[in-house]
């Protein structure tokens, strides 16, 4: 065969002189070649035997080459992808401190714990675990007092809601009452929704609810400090009604006076309370005169209270 494939037909003489002798001129050349090679040529050769252009084998391989380059290639793509997504992610996830997780952890199991709060006894490990959270966040804010710098750090973290929260948990030990976790509540909420935020890298609901949260955050802190103020307005009232003490009144209102004196948020609302203190109970031309009275000389005297300290 590979005689065949090198024989020079179009140089050889008898060949273009059998062609000439052929009218009309076959369409299979190749099958007249064939039998005119055997004939002349070579006797032994098998003119049934498949030929296969070198030409042909050769971009054959190269078609099978450049096919499976292209699948490595694309192979190779998709790793690369594969390998640069997972990059992203990793990077897209930062790294965060064990305390900080265990901050936020402890906010979210929080809130199913408040299932528990009529039980007395789990009421208090709910309080501490308030407290405990509280240090926490005080730690992730300002760390560790350094060494002769006691006063300063004093001065930083008691303008903290953190620090705060904990004068008002005292009061809670007294008062198994969900209205009054209401305001550790609300910002546990916050601080919940801005982890979440922190190792959550999937859209969903979950995750757009908590960017929500997030981005009212000072409405709802804001809200918490005014039903900080409604609960102070509502123990003194339940002096009266025996349904709170004057020592809960006495721990809520230190509260109020440290937030009020360190903190500027709760000072605008106190704002918020003195306009619908106004309206609905002072200023409340449908109660009576003298109950109207009353309740302007408790606001008065409680104004009176903030400015003394």
């Amino acid at each position: 065969m590979e005689k065949y494939s090198k024989f020079d037909f179009d140089g050889n003489e008898k060949f273009q002189q059998h062609l000439k002798n052929l009218y009309p001129l076959p369409p299979n050349l190749d099958k007249i070649k064939r039998k005119w090679f055997k004939n002349n040529i070579d006797p032994q050769f098998d003119i049934n035997t498949e030929y296969q252009n070198p030409n042909s084998n050769n971009q054959s391989q190269q078609q099978q080459n450049q096919k499976q380059q292209s699948q490595d290639h694309q192979q190779q793509s998709q790793q690369s992808q594969q390998q640069q997504f997972q990059n992203q992610n990793h990077q897209q996830v930062p790294s965060i401190p064990i305390f900080t997780v265990i901050e936020g952890m402890l906010k979210v199991l929080y809130f199913p714990a408040l299932l528990f709060l009529f039980t007395s006894q789990l009421n208090k490990y709910l309080n501490f675990g308030s407290v405990f959270i509280c240090l926490l966040a005080i730690y992730r804010l300002q760390g560790l007092p350094k060494k002769n710098y006691f006063q300063e750090y004093f001065l930083r973290i008691i303008q903290l809601e953190f620090t705060t929260n904990i004068f008002f948990i005292v009061s809670l030990f007294t008062i198994d009452s969900f209205s009054f976790q209401l305001p550790i509540a609300l910002h546990f909420l916050v601080g919940a929704a801005e982890f979440w935020i922190q190792i959550n890298q999937q859209q969903g609901i979950t995750l757009k609810v908590a960017k929500y949260i997030q981005a009212n955050r000072n409405e709802i802190i804001l809200t918490k400090q005014k039903i900080e103020i409604y609960l102070f307005l509502y123990s003194v009232f339940g002096i009266f009604l025996k349904k709170t003490s004057i020592l809960q009144a006495v721990i809520i209102f230190q509260n109020l006076l440290l937030k009020t004196k360190f903190n500027k948020n709760m000072r605008n609302a106190q704002g918020y309370i003195r306009v619908w203190y106004a309206d609905k109970l002072s200023e409340n031309k449908k109660l009576p005169e003298g109950l109207r009275k009353i309740f302007s000389i408790i606001w008065r005297g409680y104004e009176k209270l903030l400015t003394l300290f």
